[in-house]
């Protein structure tokens, strides 16, 4: 029983060497078929903030970058990017009832530095679907409300009190109109008195946005590639009150179609051209790994 046992144990020693021998005769071959792809993209962006009332993709931007595609198995890969991505609101119509110089114009313009993070499932080597996460941060801003700058900056993008007190409640997370409206009137003021009297409007952007990504991409020709990404902000840029004229004296809370205070997020359409370093390589070794 002894030898039997002796000889079980020498054979288990073999089979593991023979598996560990395999794995090391193997690794050279699949390491050289995961070739991480470079990438360079161009192209251009629509964008829009939702809740400024500039409806529509209106503001035009560059998109431009690089990256690299790891791959981790034959239709899936793990992209990595490094963009400058203009996005922003525009509105050049004039709105009737508007008077004075208030004309209703709006331009917003925000440059990101952005690295997003994407998964790609890849059929045929042609069609490309990527779904992903994108850290941004603002580089640049320029706000023009009725051609006047609004000296826009980053910061905290919250509303805060006009006096500063350490008593008065915190209104920074506020929502809605309505909660705002319960805090300000509970707080000792006069129903008689607009919030715009006591609230302090938010003139900055916070500096980071997450926003969530999603891709179609498409191969022309070799190494050529069209894709189209969707972009959404997850949290949002700012929180804004709106109101009735320049001076910002009365609440637009008259009109039913438009909210006074809204939270705003970055909302974009890119269609770029991307550029893929050893493709052809690459799908020769995934079609060697195969055979």
């Amino acid at each position: 029983m002894q030898l039997i046992h002796k000889i079980g144990m020498k054979m288990k020693k073999y089979r593991i060497l023979a598996l560990l021998s395999a794995i090391m005769l193997a690794t050279p071959t699949l390491l050289r078929s995961q070739i991480i792809k470079g990438e360079v993209f161009a192209g251009g962006i629509i964008s829009q903030v939702d809740g400024d009332e500039c409806f529509g993709y209106r503001k035009l931007g560059v998109h431009a970058g690089a990256g690299a595609l790891i791959p981790i198995t034959n239709f899936m890969d793990v992209g990595l990017e490094v963009l400058f991505s203009q996005k922003g609101a525009n509105k050049n119509d004039s709105i009737n009832y508007h008077q004075g110089s208030y004309t209703g114009t709006y331009h917003l313009n925000l440059n990101y530095a952005e690295v997003p993070l994407m998964l790609y499932l890849t059929d045929k080597d042609r069609y490309s679907l990527g779904v992903g996460v994108s850290y941004g941060r603002i580089v640049g801003i320029n706000e023009i409300s009725c051609g006047i700058q609004t000296g826009a900056s980053l910061g905290d993008g919250n509303l805060h009190w006009k006096e500063n007190d350490d008593e008065m409640p915190d209104i920074t997370k506020v929502n809605g109109i309505n909660p705002l409206a319960d805090i300000v009137y509970s707080s000792g003021f006069s129903d008689t008195i607009t919030i715009p009297q006591v609230i302090a409007n938010s003139r900055t952007y916070r500096p980071n946005d997450i926003s969530i990504c999603a891709d179609l991409r498409v191969r022309i020709w070799e190494g050529i590639h069209a894709e189209l990404r969707y972009q959404y902000s997850l949290l949002p840029i700012r929180t804004r009150l709106f109101y009735k004229d320049i001076n910002e004296t009365i609440l637009k809370d008259d009109d039913v179609n438009v909210q006074p205070l809204q939270q705003q997020y970055n909302n974009s359409i890119t269609l770029r051209v991307v550029y893929v370093f050893n493709e052809r390589r690459s799908r020769s070794n995934r079609e060697a790994m195969k055979n």
